[in-house]
């Protein structure tokens, strides 16, 4: 299919542009790199033409990584809640200093829905989940052990760029077959405790375990697929709008194949490039961009 180098960017569905693009600037530290109304070409690219004019918003990490987080403003069905559907679920993105930064939410827009913990019982990874105004799925991680940080990097900013998009799926092997292609290996675990989805579904966090495997693109970025409980569902989607939560991953690919439908389109840094969309098993949407048309250079994140 394709080679796969890094996860470019992630898609947000949300119900109100103005409250997350706050919430992601005065926060996080994002900062604002474009902003306007999404165009009838991107609207049929996205096979969502109703997203035609919809308002959005491209942030970038205040540390200038050339990664993004793209906030499309559309209505949110009233059954929609993260970690309870199929596709895309949460986005985990390296943090500076996890103690001050859960001190800095409290009292803001975003809820401390898992605080700070010890992930490892050795002081080697802090994290914590929140959610946002849109119901933004955020994992926030601090790499504090050298050997981590060699491996998936660490941050530049208080909060930084994503490394690791997380998928909800309902048939595992299905989907990892699916995304080998885009992995240099895939890391596969078995009976894994997972305590925000437990609770999303009314489990008990310390028995309920899940399968889950890494689709492990570089050194610095993964997919993680989390095989979903029975009382998971399909994502409610209103016709001709992208999915509501985190709608779509974008992913810098080389050796594309050629065979997929690449179209020409303004990239977030304003400039051309070639794009191709694919849509994953549980109906997730996939941007590819094309390194080798744009001549991207996916090293200033390794």
């Amino acid at each position: 299919m394709c080679s796969s180098d890094l996860v470019r960017g992630v898609t947000w569905t949300v119900p109100c542009l103005a409250k997350s693009r706050r919430a992601f600037e005065d926060c996080l530290g994002f900062v604002t790199l474009d902003s306007g109304r999404v165009s009838e070409g991107c609207a049929q690219f996205w096979d969502s033409p109703r997203a035609e004019g919809c308002r959005y918003a491209v942030l970038q990490p205040e540390s200038g990584a050339r990664v993004f987080v793209r906030l499309v403003e559309a209505p949110i069905p009233d059954d929609y809640a993260p970690l309870r559907s199929f596709g895309w679920n949460a986005v985990e993105f390296h943090v500076r200093d996890i103690e001050g930064l859960s001190k800095r939410l409290e009292n803001s827009p975003f809820e401390v829905i898992g605080p700070p913990r010890d992930l490892m019982d050795n002081n080697a990874v802090i994290a914590m989940q929140v959610l946002g105004p849109g119901q933004e799925l955020l994992y926030l991680t601090e790499m504090r052990h050298e050997g981590l940080r060699r491996t998936f990097g660490q941050a530049q900013c208080e909060v930084d760029r994503a490394f690791i998009t997380v998928l909800g799926v309902s048939d595992q092997p299905r989907t990892i077959d699916f995304y080998a292609p885009f992995a240099v290996r895939m890391n596969i675990r078995k009976q894994f405790r997972i305590t925000g989805l437990a609770r999303a579904h009314g489990l008990d966090p310390e028995r309920a375990r899940f399968d889950i495997a890494s689709v492990v693109m570089t050194q610095a970025f993964r997919i993680e697929t989390d095989a979903y409980p029975d009382t998971a569902v399909p994502r409610s989607v209103t016709p001709g709008l992208l999915a509501p939560g985190l709608a779509m991953v974008s992913v810098v690919v080389t050796d594309a194949d050629k065979s997929l439908d690449w179209q020409t389109l303004r990239g977030f840094e304003g400039c051309e490039e070639s794009m191709a969309l694919l849509i994953g098993p549980d109906g997730e949407f996939i941007e590819l961009l094309d390194g080798d048309r744009s001549g991207f250079d996916s090293r200033v994140y390794t």
